[in-house]
């Protein structure tokens, strides 16, 4: 697991891109369909890597540099990972390409989820619940 808040930070922010860039291109490569319009160039893949990756950066930041927080933030990564792959397929495989007002339901939903998560787990690990 890593150490520092700095590999923590850069951790979470590439990690999100891998993720949803990863996936994108997976899905294309399986299922030859794009969850956004415009593929990989769309800029809302972009956007939404950073909006995932924000909760993980906020509570990196303000959060205690403990074990139980670094394994709540790995922990939220994780279960965000699980859901962002599945939900990801199922919009792919659902149908074609999303219009702008479904993408920008989703760039508030998964980042949401992502929020809720991390929050959650940090609040439980805090209370050393999860160790």
């Amino acid at each position: 697991m890593l150490k520092s808040k700095a590999a923590m930070l850069a951790g979470s922010v590439i990690g999100a891109f891998i993720l949803i860039y990863g996936t994108a291109i997976l899905f294309n490569l399986f299922f030859g369909a794009y969850m956004l319009q415009g593929g990989l160039a769309d800029w809302k893949y972009g956007m939404l890597a950073l909006l995932c990756a924000m909760p993980f950066v906020l509570i990196t930041l303000f959060g205690r540099s403990d074990r139980s927080s670094k394994y709540a933030i790995f922990a939220g990564a994780v279960l965000f990972s699980v859901l962002f792959v599945i939900v990801h397929l199922m919009m792919v495989l659902s149908a074609e390409a999303m219009q702008d007002d479904a993408a920008e339901r989703v760039l508030i939903v998964f980042p949401v989820s992502a929020l809720i998560l991390a929050v959650v787990l940090y609040f439980t690990a805090r209370n050393e619940i999860v160790s």
